[in-house]
């Protein structure tokens, strides 16, 4: 299924939603002055760090740290666990994307290392709230009812978290004001920004949110740096977006950015050299009342950062009391798994999941086989097994797995457009249509091969003896895609295009489906209203390039001056950075204009490519560039190449490669290149539109 989240930076929650400030747990007595955590960071570089604490059933969980929340949250899974019952509040938790209902209740303890807080307020059936952040199970929020009683030393460099009681840690005096009212903590900073050669520098008072990325200014706090800022559109933090199911509002917001050189914490600067997002400047408040901005990751990143609340103070220290280090999360979380629960088969997916964060397919193959053995009909097994070989490149056992579970299964799993592209693309396309047909019409238990009427569980052939219940609405619209793309692949248009309008009109109305509809046009022969659908894709999603590309590879001369103007208004809606100069280009070199092509592929090859630091995505980003530009075949097929060695199975490598080949005139190499890439992400749109490109006569 697919989710909006509004994954914070939260504000959970304000003096206007709830009738007083959440009450902070007591800390129990104990002879510790101090203790030291991990944090665990869900994969390299992630500026979301998490803790293990205890809960009162004597479990743990992984925690996001998340200064910004004021009260604590927990998961549906643990609170239904935990048995605890919610007490409507008639409020709302405001975070940037938006206002959900929630419900307060408490928990006996919980334990941080050596302490443990007794009578901990949290918030419960929050919706959208990730139960995983990568592969790691996450069991919710802790805000600052719960830091609020430490002083905390986030040792960022060293992934530590110390807790300290209060006044036992030496607080220089240089250290900054910071003011916890309760809600939020805020401390006065400065910042530095330039733009075009214009200076300003200013102090502002922002919120310190560990659970944020950058800097945030909201409203009136980004004032003194409106003559430096820059205006366009962008998502706000927090919304999550399918660009197949675009809304056609709620994602983008005229926000201003100010490009930050530099930031004062207490007496110490700090090179930033990024911008700071800047939202209600133009258009009227955003997220929580009363917010002022927040100071997240980025400028922190480096230091111990102490955050004394009991002493209401926060400074910066050097990372120098504990080694750097390489912390393996998804490996020491398995490792724990073990120790507390073994081999037990009930636990077995979420062992398979650490086994494949960690590189260990075999042993994730390893665990699924078992855990199948005694589980066979399992769809989450299922599922993820099915993943595992579809992965590895392994279709036919990948199929196996698929195609005994029941259709609302798939769908709730996500798989069930991929599985009917899969077999359409592995040559069975009639038997694709023929089940995406009877999904419509089985029961919403039956398996992905039982014909309509089957009922749920019975095999194929088997007649359906009672009325089964219809499969809810959301479900039918992915059942839709799904014979919206079968019908294509079996070359009939006019019906693929009935389908996927069935779909968007249970989803979101016609912002949905735009790249499916585009291509069905294009495939048509309907040209112009295949570029009709891309230019309102890109109106309503700027940030996206592939509109772009795909406008341009349909264009005739007589189009390209409209083309021309279509770009411009396109890439002037958004802030400097954010040009996808990469299909940008492409739909220059397709419109005839080399010299505007080739200075948007350089630009943006020094943006994105020159900052990877790892080989393998920096030798396909170079790659795809040059392919865009259709220069140095050679050296372009060399870096693919190399990317693919070292990563054979990963889909936009693959797609990298079929437009490298494409580009070169072998257009065999390129046709099963993109094929290999749709198979691997037999769901993407994009993927599947470039397969058929690459395949028209």
């Amino acid at each position: 299924m697919h989710t909006l989240l509004f994954w914070l930076p939260l504000s959970l929650v304000t003096p206007e939603v709830y009738a007083q400030a959440p009450v902070p747990a007591t800390l129990q007595p104990s002879a510790q002055k101090s203790t030291t955590l991990d944090l665990w960071r869900p994969w390299e570089d992630a500026d979301k760090i998490y803790v293990m604490a205890g809960l009162p059933d004597g479990s743990s969980a992984l925690f996001l740290v998340d200064t910004g929340a004021s009260i604590s949250v927990l998961n549906t899974e643990i609170a239904q666990r935990l048995g605890l019952k919610g007490e409507d509040t008639g409020g709302l938790i405001q975070g940037l994307s938006g206002s959900v209902p929630w419900m307060r209740s408490s928990i006996a303890t919980l334990t941080l290392g050596a302490f443990t807080l007794d009578g901990v307020d949290v918030a419960i059936g929050v919706p959208g709230v990730p139960e995983h952040a990568g592969v790691l199970p996450v069991g919710g929020i802790l805000g600052t009812n719960v830091w609020s009683r430490f002083t905390c030393v986030v040792d960022y460099p060293a992934d530590i978290l110390e807790l300290h009681r209060p006044r036992t840690y030496r607080v220089p005096r240089r250290a900054a004001p910071m003011i916890y009212d309760g809600y939020r903590a805020v401390v006065e900073i400065g910042v530095r920004a330039a733009l075009d050669g214009r200076q300003t520098e200013a102090d502002v008072l922002l919120q310190v949110d560990t659970g944020a990325h950058d800097l945030l200014f909201s409203g009136r706090t980004g004032e003194p740096f409106r003559s430096v800022s820059t205006v366009g559109v962008e998502p706000v933090v927090g919304v999550g977006a399918d660009l197949d199911r675009l809304p056609e509002s709620e994602l983008l917001h005229l926000t201003r950015r100010v490009p930050v050189q530099a930031v004062r914490i207490g007496d110490r600067w700090i090179e930033e050299a990024q911008p700071a997002q800047w939202v209600g400047a133009d258009t009227g408040p955003v997220g929580p009342s009363g917010l002022l901005g927040l100071l997240g990751y980025e400028p922190l990143s480096e230091f111990r950062v102490v955050l004394d609340f009991p002493g209401q103070r926060l400074h910066l220290e050097a990372s120098d009391k504990h080694p750097a280090r390489d912390f393996d999360a998804p490996g020491a979380y398995l490792a724990l798994e073990r120790r507390l629960h073994g081999e037990d088969p009930a636990r077995a997916i979420i062992r398979a999941r650490l086994q494949a964060g960690s590189g260990d397919l075999t042993g994730a193959r390893d665990t699924l086989d078992a855990a199948l053995a005694v589980r066979p009909q399992d769809t989450e097994l299922r599922v993820l097994s099915a993943r595992i070989h579809r992965s590895l490149g392994a279709w036919e056992p990948m199929l196996a797995d698929l195609l005994p579970l029941p259709v609302a299964g798939l769908v709730e799993e996500g798989e069930w457009i991929s599985l009917i592209n899969s077999l359409a693309l592995l040559g069975r396309a009639p038997e694709a249509l023929q089940r995406a047909r009877d999904a419509l019409s089985a029961p919403a238990g039956a398996p992905a091969g039982a014909p309509a009427g089957a009922p749920a569980g019975a095999p194929a052939g088997t007649a359906s003896t009672g009325t089964a219940p219809a499969v809810p609405d959301i479900d039918r619209a992915e059942l839709y895609v799904a014979l919206s793309d079968a019908l294509l692949q079996n070359g009939r248009l006019s019906e693929a295009a009935r389908a996927i309008d069935d779909a968007a009109d249970l989803h979101r109305g016609f912002s949905a489906h735009l790249l499916r509809k585009a291509r069905i046009a294009s495939l048509e022969g309907d040209r112009y209203g295949s570029i009709t659908v891309l230019r309102h894709l890109m109106q309503i999603f700027p940030l996206s390039g592939v509109p772009i590309w795909l406008y341009g590879l349909q264009l005739t001369p007589l189009d390209r001056s409209t083309f021309q103007r279509d770009i411009d208004r396109t890439l002037a809606r958004l802030h400097p950075g954010d040009e996808p100069w990469d299909f940008a280009g492409a739909g220059w070199m397709a419109a005839g204009d080399p010299a505007r092509a080739r200075d948007a592929l350089s630009r943006g090859q020094i943006r994105d490519c020159a900052p990877l630091k790892k080989e393998p995505a920096r030798a396909n980003c170079d790659a795809w560039y040059l392919a865009l530009g259709n220069g140095q075949p050679d050296e372009a097929v060399r870096l693919i190449e190399s990317a693919l060695a070292a990563d054979p199975f990963n889909s936009a490598y693959i797609d990298t490669a079929a437009t490298v080949y494409w580009m070169r005139g072998e257009r065999d190499k390129a046709r099963a290149q993109a094929r290999r890439a749709a198979l691997l992400s037999p769901d993407d749109p994009y993927l599947l539109w470039q397969l058929s490109r690459m395949e028209s006569p």
